[in-house]
C-alpha cells in the first residue's frame, strides 16, 4: 500500500520518425480504465487516418494495474516498449498513445520497438512529472467550543483539512496516511490532549468527540 505516487501533470506530447513512418507519442494522466478509454477514443478521432494506435498505461497507486495494446504491430513490438517507458520513470494513473502513419517501409520488430520507445520517452521528457498522495479520510464530530482549537491543532500540524462542516453536529474531515492511519491519529490527539492513551477509543472517550473513519479515499 502506497501512500505517494508519481504521475504526469497533464498532456505532452512526443514525436519520432524513421523511414518516412511519423510516431506521435501523447502521455496523459488517466486516473482509470474509463479515463483511458476515452482519452484512446479522442486520439484516434483527432487521428483518422493514422494506421497504429498503441498504447501502454499503468493504474492505481502501487500501479497494479497494467495494460498495452499492440494494435496490430508484431506482439510485443509497440505496447512493451511504452508501457516501459512508464516502468521506468516510475509513473502510474498514467498512459501514452503512440500514434504510427506508415511511411511505406517496414522497419521490422527491432526498429519498431525502437521508434515506440523512443516516442513514448519524448512524450514523458517534455511534460512534467508530479508527485500525489493518498490520504485515508477521517471524520471527526468535535462538540463547537473544541472546533477552533481542533482546527487550528491540525494546520499546526500539517494534517490537510478536507471539509468543514457547520450543522447542527459540526464536523471536521482530514487526511492521513493511508498506510498509517492510526498510528498518525494517535499520536496528532496525543499531542493536542497532551495524554497517552493506549487506543484511538480512549482518547475520543477523554476529548468527548467521535471519530469515524471513512471508507472513501482521496488523491491530492
Amino acid at each position: 500500500m502506497k501512500d505517494e505516487f508519481l504521475t504526469l501533470a497533464g498532456l505532452s506530447e512526443g514525436y519520432f520518425m524513421d523511414r518516412g513512418s511519423k510516431f506521435l507519442a501523447y502521455a496523459y494522466p488517466a486516473g482509470s480504465e474509463k479515463e483511458a478509454t476515452e482519452f484512446l477514443q479522442k486520439i484516434k478521432k483527432d487521428h483518422p487516418k493514422a494506421r497504429h494506435y498503441c498504447f501502454a498505461y499503468r493504474l492505481f497507486p502501487d500501479a497494479s494495474l497494467e495494460r498495452t495494446d499492440d494494435d496490430g504491430e508484431p506482439s510485443g513490438s509497440a505496447g512493451k516498449p511504452i508501457l516501459g517507458q512508464l516502468i521506468k520513470h516510475h509513473l502510474t494513473n498514467a498512459m501514452i498513445i503512440v500514434v504510427r502513419y506508415f511511411g511505406g517501409t517496414k522497419l521490422g520488430v527491432s526498429g519498431l520497438t525502437e521508434a515506440y520507445k523512443t516516442s513514448a520517452s519524448n512524450a514523458i521528457l517534455s511534460g512534467q512529472i508530479i508527485a500525489k498522495k493518498v490520504f485515508a479520510m477521517i471524520m471527526i464530530h468535535p462538540a463547537y467550543e473544541q472546533l477552533p482549537v481542533l482546527i487550528n491543532h491540525f494546520r499546526q500540524s500539517s494534517i490537510p483539512i478536507f471539509k468543514e462542516e457547520y450543522g447542527e453536529m459540526p464536523a471536521i474531515t482530514i487526511g492521513v496516511s493511508r498506510s498509517n492511519y492510526l498510528t498518525e491519529l494517535m499520536g496528532t490527539f496525543r499531542r493536542f490532549s497532551n495524554m497517552d492513551f493506549s487506543s484511538l477509543d480512549e482518547y475520543a472517550k477523554h476529548l468527548n468527540i467521535r471519530i469515524e473513519v471513512l471508507k472513501e479515499e482521496r488523491i491530492v
